[in-house]
């Protein structure tokens, strides 16, 4: 069975305790919690027994080992993170706000996931490829943006690209060079996950058919609409699936997203069709609300009949 492979952050994610705490004062917080978007998505696709392997970096601290234990013990390849001695693992801090938003602060650039090098390339093995996942999250330096170009090309012909902007547009109006790396992924990917608004974007249109069409005349085979708790589309060119709303609580949000396209292209590996893919990859992305902590909902393929 191929591999599936994701280039990017792997942190800690510290959470504050009550709703509408504050960063600005003393508060109660839980953690450390294994994260980063990349991270939690390769988590799912090792979960669902089909190889996956990440490459990222972690400080030589009790962070990093705590996230490598995680993704080793859940059957993630960790070969390709590298400890770096001299710097700490990312950190992120979380809280939650009762209309339901986030704010986020991200410790990561000077972080050991943000010294990720061009020569980290030599630690895969680009032969056992047969998904490159990329995550526009993880695209957040100018390093980063040249180890993903780089990447692109070793891939064998026959590895696909899956690609998840998951940037607001307003980050890349004011950031050229990552909206023409944005849109140069947009233009040779095969699986592509979005937003409504991320699709219209992209696409240069307002409107959802012609969006669609041009999608499908780059060459894209699924695009996967994301619509948070009201569900996810998916549509080919010509088909259309739909995965309703999941009516339960959540709990915590983070990492929602990341475990859908985790589950959906570890069912694609698997060679289930594609409306099985959408459905199962709906049902990670629910179970991923129902617990605390951004990985700890990801769902294992035993459990994905029974789990809701």
């Amino acid at each position: 069975m191929k591999k599936i492979l994701v280039i990017g952050e792997i942190l800690v994610e510290i959470m504050a305790e009550d709703l509408d705490q504050s960063f600005l004062g003393e508060g109660k917080f839980t953690g450390p919690y294994a994260s980063g978007a990349p991270a939690i998505f390769i988590d799912q696709v090792a979960k669902f027994h089909v190889p996956a392997t990440i490459l990222s970096a972690v400080g030589d601290d009790d962070f990093g080992a705590l996230c490598i234990k995680r993704l080793s013990g859940d059957g993630v390849d960790t070969g390709a993170i590298r400890v770096i001695t001299d710097t700490s693992t990312g950190v992120a801090f979380v809280r939650y706000n009762s209309d339901g938003s986030r704010n986020f602060i991200y410790h990561i650039n000077n972080a050991a996931c943000g010294r990720v090098s061009l020569d980290d390339l030599a630690n895969i093995k680009w032969q056992e490829l047969g998904v490159f996942h990329i995550m526009g999250s993880s695209i957040f330096n100018k390093d980063m943006f040249a180890i993903h170009k780089e990447a692109i090309k070793m891939i064998p012909d026959d590895c696909i690209i899956s690609f998840d902007p998951n940037v607001r547009p307003e980050i890349l109006n004011t950031d050229p060079e990552l909206r023409d790396l944005i849109q140069e992924l947009f233009g040779i990917c095969k699986v592509l996950f979005v937003t409504e608004e991320e699709l219209e974007f992209l696409s240069g249109t307002d409107s959802p058919d012609k969006a669609l069409k041009n999608c499908f005349s780059k060459g894209i085979e699924a695009v996967i609409v994301k619509r948070g708790a009201e569900g996810a589309s998916l549509f080919t060119d010509g088909t259309r699936y739909d995965a309703s709303k999941i009516d339960i609580p959540a709990i915590d949000p983070t990492g929602a997203g990341d475990t859908f396209a985790g589950a959906f292209m570890a069912g694609y590996v698997l060679g289930w069709p594609l409306e099985e893919c959408l459905e199962t990859a709906n049902i990670a992305g629910t179970s991923a609300v129902i617990k605390r902590g951004p990985m700890e909902g990801t769902l294992k393929l035993e459990d994905k009949d029974s789990v809701i």
